[in-house]
């Protein structure tokens, strides 16, 4: 590993030997940023103001019920005609391709339920309602139908955004995915004419752990360790990754900090007699102190 970071600074090293390449880098991780930043605050206002419509909707107000239940209908009214306007249409773009951002489920719904159940899980995030992506299991298969949960004070309930679709237990309060999976027999009364009865609640889960193999499965040992068995099983890490250019700024930020100080270190490094003839010329009698190797001495000399 120490290798293979000194090479990686010797890569750097030498590519920054090139002015314009450190100029052209520096314009490409800016622009970058700044598209990142706006696509961001683009997304975030758009689901602002979709919550702001949720929560100004008459008998919301201090409503746990029905502050679901109207974002449910919502992110379905939202979704159904943009669905038929854009069936069978491909938009290959980089940005819908690459990224793909809710933004572009939100306007074509092109991902079926899946684009409703991002859409509805973007919408309680902003909301501050903690949610999961449910991955149905279907035909033997996880990921046969998306769906949503929602955590409230009497615990999780299952949100079905492609069939506006909730459940209610006898008690009339909502029911959850395990509920449902339990007693199908009785749920699947509630279900809307044009249901498809192949999504019939066998099986769920909310990350597939086996996706990278070796990274996902050591998150989630860790994960398991940390909060419990149960808790590791019901986390959905695509909850959590939905602003995906808030992500991808993130990371260019990170990016551009590490360049930066490896810039630093390397100018550092070539000019180590200058800076120290400039300490001692603000400093007279100390002997400032560079932290350089002896190695990196030699090196520079």
């Amino acid at each position: 590993m120490k290798s293979l970071s000194k090479r990686f600074a010797n890569s750097i090293g030498r590519t920054f030997k090139s002015r314009y390449a450190l100029v052209f880098l520096n314009g490409f991780l800016l622009a970058s940023l700044l598209y990142f930043y706006s696509e961001d605050s683009y997304e975030k206002k758009l689901f602002e103001a979709l919550a702001s419509y949720v929560e100004e909707t008459p008998g919301t107000k201090n409503n746990e019920e029905a502050l679901l239940l109207n974002s449910l209908h919502l992110t379905y009214n939202l979704g159904k005609n943009r669905a038929d306007i854009f069936a069978n249409k491909e938009i290959n773009t980089l940005k819908a391709s690459l990224i793909h951002p809710v933004t572009y489920d939100l306007m074509t719904t092109n991902g079926a339920c899946g684009s409703y159940a991002y859409i509805l899980s973007r919408l309680l995030n902003e909301l501050k309602i903690p949610n999961r992506i449910a991955q149905m299991k279907v035909d033997g298969l996880y990921g046969g139908h998306i769906l949503v949960e929602a955590k409230t004070s009497k615990g999780w309930v299952v949100l079905d955004g492609s069939y506006d679709l909730y459940f209610k237990k006898a008690d009339g309060s909502m029911a959850s995915f395990n509920d449902v999976q339990n007693n199908w027999a009785y749920y699947h009364t509630q279900v809307p004419a044009n249901y498809n009865f192949r999504y019939s609640y066998n099986g769920v889960r909310y990350t597939n752990w086996e996706r990278i193999p070796v990274v996902m499965p050591v998150i989630k040992g860790v994960l398991t360790l940390a909060v419990g068995k149960e808790i590791a099983n019901g986390f959905s890490i695509r909850t959590f990754v939905l602003r995906k250019f808030h992500l991808l700024f993130d990371a260019t930020v990170g990016i551009y900090a590490l360049i930066i100080l490896l810039v630093l270190r390397r100018y550092l490094q070539r000019n180590r007699g200058s800076i120290k003839s400039y300490l001692s010329s603000i400093f007279p009698g100390k002997k400032p102190v560079l932290i350089i190797s002896a190695k990196q001495e030699r090196k520079v000399a």
